[in-house]
């Protein structure tokens, strides 16, 4: 009886033990996150936007425009094409009117250019995040927390001075060969939230090429007509709304 309530004993004291060393860590965690939201603008700030539009164009290529809703609604248009997200899926519309679907994972360069401060909602949209030992951008400190996935991980640097998310770098999420790398420069104060008006997109696949937003205007909590991201049903879905 001794020796089995010893073992309990034990048992709960290493449980606590280990409990307690994961704390700082976590607190850490924390931290950096809540440093990021405050860098961005603070929480209520952040809430307060409910529909944005981003004009702009990539390097060596044609203008384009965003439109984005709360929370993670997407429509990009060029001359080319219309590429829409509805929250659950996506699609693709051509000059020529015909309409594919959207590639697994596709959305997410759309998110992350219509709505680069999605990353304040880090805790929800990864079920496990870390720290990891701080590192160097040209020169630059920076904070890193990483978010593992099944083969591979999500690393995010944020700079240790400005606590503005810099880079982030995916193995895994859409390739166990390739890494993904979307690059967050030139913030600027928009409406009470910063937010980059330059994103580059790199990989390390073969016969892709880097995709440089440039982006030259930021408008947001425009009024949108809620069907603009659904699928086209052969009607030409008409933008429009005020501020």
């Amino acid at each position: 009886m001794h020796k089995v309530t010893g073992l309990i004993i034990l048992s709960v004291s290493l449980h606590a033990a280990l409990w307690a060393a994961d704390q700082p860590a976590s607190r850490l965690v924390d931290q950096i996150l809540q440093n990021y939201i405050q860098a961005v603008g603070g929480q209520a700030a952040i809430e307060r936007i409910q529909t944005r539009e981003v004009r702009g164009d990539r390097r060596h290529g044609p203008k384009l425009t965003y439109y984005w809703q709360k929370p993670n609604k997407v429509l990009l248009i060029t001359k080319k094409e219309r590429i829409g997200f509805d929250g659950s899926a996506g699609w693709v519309l051509s000059r020529k009117k015909h309409i594919t679907k959207l590639a697994k994972g596709a959305q997410k360069p759309l998110e992350m250019d219509a709505n680069p401060i999605r990353y304040v909602h880090l805790k929800t949209l990864y079920s496990e995040i870390n720290t990891a030992p701080p590192e160097e951008l040209d020169g630059t400190k920076m904070d890193v927390l990483v978010a593992p996935n099944d083969i591979g991980a999500t690393k995010f640097y944020f700079d240790s001075s400005t606590h503005l998310l810099a880079r982030i770098e995916e193995t895994g999420e859409t390739s166990a060969y390739y890494k993904q790398t979307t690059e967050f420069t030139d913030y600027k104060g928009v409406d009470g939230v910063r937010l980059p008006f330059r994103i580059i997109h790199l990989s390390t696949q073969p016969g892709v090429g880097p995709q440089d937003l440039r982006i030259s205007k930021i408008e947001q909590n425009l009024e949108l007509k809620p069907d603009i991201f659904s699928k086209p049903t052969g009607v030409v879905v008409v933008l429009g709304g005020k501020r």
